[in-house]
């Protein structure tokens, strides 16, 4: 007998066997690995550690697990195969991808360089050009200042014919200091003529052009050279390590109509003040759960506790039905909606599990139904390492249990209420 209250026992059908097969029929091969891992685990290493785990009662659970164990194991292999095989795709694809990703990147940052430079060359140009038109203008001015020179000079021999007996006379031009230029480097600034000869009878003026040095753009300079030793690193181990640290619960989805359709097989027992409880059962499509049945197995209660009888006939409806227990369901006939003490042991059991499990209580006296589930860590924490039994004072602060989040109702569902009593 399994006391629903207290979790004496263990059911063998709460786990995550059924699921993985779901998954591996849904081709989710990773999800489906993961739970075969857990199974192997909790029975391989984990279950022999219970003290009743070798109880004379538990013999036949336990040769049904040993038999199961091998075909899980198969099973675990062959996804183990192809789960290898995907990542290895996904990896090479992935280097595909990187590598071209690298080369573009490579290949637009050469054209930007290449862009930058172009533009750079420009501008020297530009600014040369500018520079050649300055000083072409202002050798245009000196020129006309010394053609001045020479008419004035000419003149005054035509007019005064004792001036050629005079001595002669050496007249320095003076021109703009054209080397001060700042946006010319030192080594590229032109030369200017700083006298030019001119040779009269009575007037010698000369001068001393000296050919201009163009400036030199250094083209030495080259893009810096990129490293291209290093190889992408990727780790199969840190992406199943990411799957095993998926705390994400899964939705469930609720008919609404389920907690009134389940008070109504209740009435009898509500009306003389005595608990029921029942089971709920539910299929797995799409990663989410389904809530199809209410089981009601064979059942002893009082007016804040209930005990089920022959579970071995829940059993195996669940398992005729391919169904996966997903938490349970009882009345409070004076009380309002809330889990109890006993309750959160009862809960802690089946949340243990099945992290998504939910506990609904309905209290008709007070027109109330609640959806519970132990909050995670705190309250999962708290009640699996408490040691007391029976209705037993909790720390209530931070709370142990809250409203569940991953709840759908929805009215267009409906559940079969299915009564073994």
């Amino acid at each position: 007998m399994f006391d629903y209250k207290n979790g004496a026992r263990v059911p063998l059908l709460i786990l995550p066997s059924s699921q993985a097969k779901v998954y591996e029929d849904e081709k989710n091969y990773e999800k489906a690995f993961f739970l075969y891992c857990k199974y192997t685990t909790l029975f391989v290493e984990c279950l022999p550690k219970h003290p009743h785990y070798r109880a004379q009662d538990c013999a036949t659970d336990r040769r049904a697990v040993r038999g199961k164990l091998v075909s899980i194991f198969e099973r675990a292999e062959k996804i183990k195969s192809v789960l290898l095989s995907t990542y290895a795709q996904q990896y090479k694809q992935w280097v595909t991808v990187d590598n071209a990703r690298r080369e573009e990147e490579d290949r637009v940052r050469r054209a930007e360089e290449a862009r930058k430079q172009a533009e750079e060359e420009a501008r020297v140009k530009r600014e040369m050009e500018e520079r050649e038109r300055e000083l072409a203008a202002e050798l245009e001015q000196i020129e006309k200042q010394l053609e001045e020179t020479r008419t004035i000079a000419t003149k005054a021999i035509i007019t005064n014919p004792g001036v050629a007996s005079k001595p002669s006379f050496n007249r320095q031009a003076t021109y703009p200091n054209l080397m001060a230029d700042p946006r010319l480097p030192p080594e590229s600034k032109p030369v200017i003529p700083t006298s030019v000869a001119m040779t009269t009878p009575d007037v010698t003026m000369t001068t001393s052009p000296t050919p201009s040095v163009q400036p030199t753009v250094d083209r030495s300079t080259k893009p810096p050279s990129v490293d291209r030793t290093t190889k992408p690193h990727i780790s199969t181990s840190d992406m199943f390590g990411d799957l095993m640290r998926d705390v994400t619960r899964r939705r469930i989805r609720v008919p609404t109509s389920l907690s009134d359709k389940f008070l109504s097989v209740c009435l009898d027992n509500t009306q003389n003040n005595v608990e029921t409880c029942g089971i709920l059962a539910a299929k797995l499509n799409d990663n989410s759960f389904t809530v199809t049945h209410v089981i009601l197995p064979q059942q002893r209660g009082t007016p804040d506790s209930c005990q089920t009888l022959a579970e071995e006939q829940l059993f195996e409806y669940v398992d005729k039905l391919d169904l996966i227990i997903v938490g349970w369901i009882h009345t409070h006939p004076t009380q309002s909606a809330f889990l109890s003490s006993v309750d959160l042991h009862t809960h802690c059991s089946y949340q243990l599990l099945l992290k998504e499990a939910i506990a609904i209580v309905c209290a008709p006296k007070h027109q109330q139904t609640g959806i519970f589930s132990l909050t995670d860590p705190r309250g999962i924490d708290v009640i699996s390492t408490c040691t007391q039994s029976g209705f037993h004072p909790h720390p209530s602060v931070p709370a142990l249990f809250e409203d569940c989040k991953h709840v759908d109702l929805n009215p267009n569902l409906s559940a079969q209420i299915i009564d073994l009593r």
